[in-house]
């Protein structure tokens, strides 16, 4: 419920805070069951406005269990706070890189778009760098988290799960179409998060491969074999994702056939 404030007037927000149109200063807002209690104390303009309690009989519609009658709502602590801030930044770099590349990606710009001071990104960076190298490893684990995810539902067959996978990683490219770009531009504008990426990449996929063997699903057990296949397969992806995910920039959903082919290689149906 809202109301036009007046002097002798008063606005009833869902958060249960009383704002003053003229002061911006809060009230206090108690339920005691159906009654509303309110409690302000403010300047309107230079008048002030006594302590008024006001009563009534209206139930809030915004009633909920997570503030129960009485209790303020629950405030962030300082580390929740900085945490906050702290992902505001890697949000902002991660936008700009994605949209702009890496060279666009300036301690001004990220906080701009951050919305928070420049002297701000030093509590949390050591420097542009540090934040840039962090990219690619941050978002090299949540495509992990989604990628393990999809296996998990798949069949249980080794094609299957490798189908899963590059389904998977497809659908990460739709989520975070940032990460191309990211990823791209990587190799020379931030090397350490680029290797640390293709190493947590790596030994993902090699333990996947590995599982595999261990149940007799693969026709290899040469362990250098076994990595140039690891690395085969996740250059495999990434090169499929630039020819079929992206057109003029944008992320477009490849067609099922790019899935279905890469299974013909994998299962040797390609050369007589």
């Amino acid at each position: 419920m809202e109301r036009s404030f007046t002097p002798s007037a008063w606005v009833l927000l869902p958060d249960r805070l009383l704002k003053t149109h003229a002061s911006g200063k809060r009230a206090l807002v108690n339920r005691n069951e159906s009654r509303l209690i309110i409690h302000f104390d403010c300047f309107i303009s230079h008048a002030t406005v006594p302590l008024l309690v006001m009563s009534t009989s209206l139930k809030l519609a915004a009633d909920d269990d997570t503030n129960p009658p009485g209790r303020r709502p629950a405030r962030l602590t300082r580390a929740e706070k900085a945490e906050a801030t702290r992902q505001r930044l890697f949000d902002a770099a991660v936008q700009t890189v994605g949209e702009s590349g890496y060279a666009a990606a300036s301690i001004a710009a990220i906080t701009a778009r951050a919305k928070v001071a420049q002297g701000t990104f030093y509590n949390y960076f050591e420097s542009r760098q540090d934040l840039l190298d962090q990219l690619l490893p941050s978002i090299s684990r949540r495509l992990h988290a989604l990628v393990r995810q999809r296996v998990l539902e798949a069949p249980d067959d080794a094609i299957e799960r490798e189908k899963a996978r590059l389904s998977g990683f497809f659908e990460f490219l739709e989520k975070e179409p940032h990460l191309f770009k990211i990823l791209s531009e990587g190799t020379v504008q931030a090397p350490r998060g680029f290797r640390m990426h293709l190493e947590m990449q790596s030994a993902s996929y090699r333990r996947a491969l590995e599982y595999e063997r261990l149940r007799g699903n693969l026709l290899i057990d040469d362990p250098v074999e076994m990595d140039m296949l690891t690395q085969m397969l996740i250059s495999t992806r990434e090169y499929l994702s630039g020819r079929f995910c992206f057109e003029d920039g944008q992320y477009v959903r490849p067609s099922a056939g790019v899935v279905e082919t890469y299974v013909k290689l994998l299962q040797g149906k390609i050369f007589k």
